[in-house]
């Protein structure tokens, strides 16, 4: 006699998931690294509080905030703009809205200045945040993976110089249901696959 598998907990925990990473010129050095990096992304509902959801409706703004870090003993000697950037695609196949969907620039002094924590090896953390505001309809129905990507290049915003190719961060919510109340419940496929 086998066992059956495990039927799913219920209540389910809400789980927001992320897949994400941060490169440097010092990522592939033995530790402790000169520069390292760290990086979160959030979808939120402006309308329940900043509520973190994973299903947002259509009709409804929605917001994603990006943070991220810069730590380790060259930070102080950084100066310079951050690019940060917004790509969604449709796994579904259904959702229309594909390729860029936000870009920002973030001036280094809008970073903050965070005290390591006691008996940490970083001698300077530096954080930034910037917070996309998408408004209803932004997005159509659908199932999609959300991506962002931050660069770094030197001087400015408003003058920027050459991005460095080795300072990049990237965050991506593999999973964003964006649901249409109006649309027909449980709808055929258009090219089923046969079952066999």
């Amino acid at each position: 006699m086998t066992t059956p598998p495990p039927w799913p907990p219920c209540p389910e925990r809400e789980r927001f998931p992320l897949i994400r990473g941060f490169i440097t010129p010092d990522s592939d050095r033995p530790p402790p690294p000169g520069l390292s990096g760290s990086i979160s992304a959030d979808v939120t509902d402006p309308t329940e509080g900043k509520e973190r959801i994973r299903v947002v409706e259509t009709d409804t703004p929605w917001d994603l905030n990006v943070k991220w870090c810069v730590c380790g003993p060259t930070v102080g000697l950084m100066f310079g703009p951050w690019c940060v950037q917004v790509f969604i695609d449709d796994i579904d196949g259904v959702g229309l809205t594909n390729g860029p969907l936000g870009s920002a620039c973030v001036d280094w002094a809008r970073g903050v200045d965070v005290t390591p924590a006691p008996g940490s090896d970083d001698t300077s953390k530096r954080c930034f945040e910037h917070t996309f505001n998408f408004p209803a309809n932004s997005v159509t129905a659908g199932v999609y993976n959300l991506v962002v990507v931050i660069t770094f290049a030197p001087g400015t915003c408003q003058n920027p110089g050459r991005r460095a190719d080795d300072i990049l961060g990237y965050a991506v919510i593999p999973v964003l249901v964006f649901y249409d109340e109006d649309a027909p419940f449980c709808p055929p496929l258009p090219n089923p696959i046969p079952v066999t």
